[in-house]
């Protein structure tokens, strides 16, 4: 049945107003649905669905007043009954509005008005999603026999979703750089929800403290051209840490740079930094593979990335496209795009792990085919992690385990396989799966990551739901910046995570490097420097002690000399509930002072 007679028969829909929404804005859209020739029947049901990743604020049918009102009318003779399921739909289209019609059915031509954030009541309306999307989709499916089987319109509506008026400046600098090398300083604006804000125009002052940066502007104006971010080529002129400072006095916004460790020569190693773990509407999440690595390099300031999407999502036109996005986007010296996916099985079979390979024309070895049509290469499926592992013995490919939908089953963890290990994302910190995979013998090292679904590789802010921690970014020692030794790098663990800040970590025992393994006959030394993005409020050394029992212990806890406050308390708990995401623990206390 082509579109036409689909549209003839089970209606058309439309949204108004359909201009583009300011990310995270309140307003009132209404979506207009008109039924078509087939009428709809006492039982039927529409459903309006949204992808999985948004944050859209919950539409909701009890309280007039609060935001996210949501009213349902229709001109035809029919009572219609609406309510919210977050797990209405098939994924990714989960979050959604149902409809069902009762006591009487629609005519041909009838309209359903379904208004989001219907202010009649005193709601503020509704909050739109939080992140940038160029095409956001409220997709609609009727069931207009009542049968149960649904048919998607073909024409849904869609807008756009863009940034807002910038609030805030993020400067970020390369972390080491030796004297004479030409390096780039990027400045960036972004609107109250992270988002890059493209329509900046503003004038801002710049300065170094520490070393000369050889020409870094006093000031500079931003254009239209530079849609939010400018890059700022400097030259290192002395040894050193320096830090930029960047002002927008008309904003009233400010921000210092990550430190930039500058020496007389080229060192071994330089730091590059990247976020090797996000997807997009290939899958669950947003936006393109393409506009996904052009945000990790051109806003989110990476050396490198990987697009990971679920693997029992991704078709074979999927695959091809991230295939080919991922050389396209390979700049050797500037980017590093790596070829990767996420095996996605559950945690029964084995569990969430990221494959990065290091040439970017592998096959894909799937957990299953759940969510694709064409079984013709199910053959390739690797059901359980075994399977994975033995396959990926003849790869050149990091395994890497990590807690997602389905977290990684450690117990099934193969050390001849798995390097690394993932402790951070933005569904959480989980640093007990290192501390778990040491006491089983395993010796691996670790990365942090985003596992973003907002297509924001580098700059993953939460938003308003499901996500609630900034994405992490792992940091590689390598010589260069190639394919080949950004992943000899990981495959060797000379690599550390953090939870979002460029922080410079170095760490030597007896002339060796993080990652090394080495057998010593007296007490070890540690030589360890730690330059942070802020004050550094302690550095611990811990140790794995194993057999009968087997524990992880603090041998070792530097405090530096920080300044105390009379005006300032820290509390903080910590802990898991379970060891997934996404399962917030409640604590309650009080402080008496």
């Amino acid at each position: 049945m082509d579109t036409k007679e689909i549209t003839r028969l089970y209606g058309a829909a439309r949204l108004t107003p359909a201009e583009p929404i300011i990310a995270g804005s309140y307003g009132t859209w209404q979506l207009v649905y008109t039924v078509g020739e087939y009428g709809f029947d006492d039982g039927g049901t529409i459903m309006v669905a949204w992808r999985f990743a948004t944050d859209w604020g919950f539409p909701q049918t009890e309280d007039p007043g609060a935001p996210d009102y949501l009213t349902v009318t229709s001109d035809g003779p029919a009572l219609l009954q609406a309510r919210f399921d977050q797990k209405g739909g098939v994924r990714p289209w989960r979050k959604c509005v149902i409809i069902d019609v009762v006591d009487d059915g629609l005519w041909p031509g009838d309209e359903v008005t379904i208004t989001y954030g219907d202010t009649s009541g005193g709601s503020p309306g509704a909050r739109a999603q939080t992140f940038c999307e160029d095409t956001f989709e409220f997709r609609v499916l009727v069931n207009p026999i009542a049968t149960g089987e649904f048919t998607r319109l073909p024409t849904s509506p869609e807008v756009a979703i863009i940034s807002g008026p910038a609030t805030s400046l993020v400067c970020i600098a390369p972390t080491t750089a030796a004297i004479g090398e030409r390096a780039e300083v990027v400045v960036k604006a972004e609107d109250s929800w992270g988002n890059p804000a493209r329509s900046y125009e503003g004038t801002v002052s710049l300065a170094c403290d520490g070393p000369t940066l050889t020409g870094l502007p006093g000031s500079f104006t931003f254009t239209p051209d530079d849609q939010g971010v400018h890059r700022f080529p400097v030259t290192v002129t002395d040894a050193g840490t320096a830090r930029v400072s960047v002002k927008d006095q008309g904003l009233s916004a400010c921000a210092v740079s990550n430190p930039l460790i500058t020496t007389p020569t080229e060192p071994g190693y330089c730091r590059y930094w990247g976020d090797l773990h996000g997807q997009t509407e290939a899958t669950v999440g947003t936006n393109t593979v393409r506009d996904y690595f052009e945000f990790g390099r051109d806003y989110g300031a990476l050396d490198f990335t990987c697009h990971q999407g679920n693997d029992f999502q991704v078709t074979k036109e999927n695959w091809r496209e991230t295939q080919d996005e991922t050389r396209r986007a390979y700049d050797p010296g500037r980017f590093v795009a790596f070829l990767g996916y996420e095996w996605s099985g559950n945690t029964g079979v084995g569990g969430d792990h990221n494959v990065i390979y290091r040439r970017d024309d592998e096959p894909i070895y799937r957990s299953s085919h759940a969510l694709i049509a064409d079984k013709s290469d199910e053959h390739l499926d690797r059901r359980t992690i075994e399977e994975l592992y033995d396959e990926m013995r003849g790869h050149e490919a990091l395994v890497i385990p990590h807690v997602g939908g389905r977290r990684a089953n450690l117990e099934r963890l193969d050390s001849e396989v798995v390097r690394l290990v993932e402790v951070h994302s933005a569904w959480g910190t989980f640093e007990w799966m290192l501390e778990t995979s040491l006491l089983a013998g395993h010796k691996v090292g670790v990365v942090a990551n985003s596992d973003g679904h907002k297509c924001r590789p580098g700059a993953s802010y939460p938003g308003a739901t499901t996500f609630g921690a900034y994405g992490g970014l792992t940091c590689v020692l390598a010589p260069e910046l190639t394919r080949e030794a950004v992943f000899d790098a990981l495959q060797a663990r000379r690599c550390y995570g953090t939870s979002g800040p460029r922080i410079a970590l170095d760490i030597r025992c007896a002339g060796h490097t993080m990652g090394e393994e080495l057998a010593l006959g007296e007490t070890p030394r540690f030589d360890i420097a730690v330059n942070g993005a802020a004050g550094i409020e302690s550095v611990e050394l811990l140790r794995c002690i194993q057999g009968p029992g087997a524990r992880i212990e603090c041998i070792h806890t530097w405090k530096p000399d920080l300044p105390l406050s009379e005006e300032r308390f820290r509390i903080a708990w910590g802990g898991a509930r379970i060891y997934g995401r996404n399962r917030k623990s409640v604590w309650r206390g009080r402080v008496s002072v």
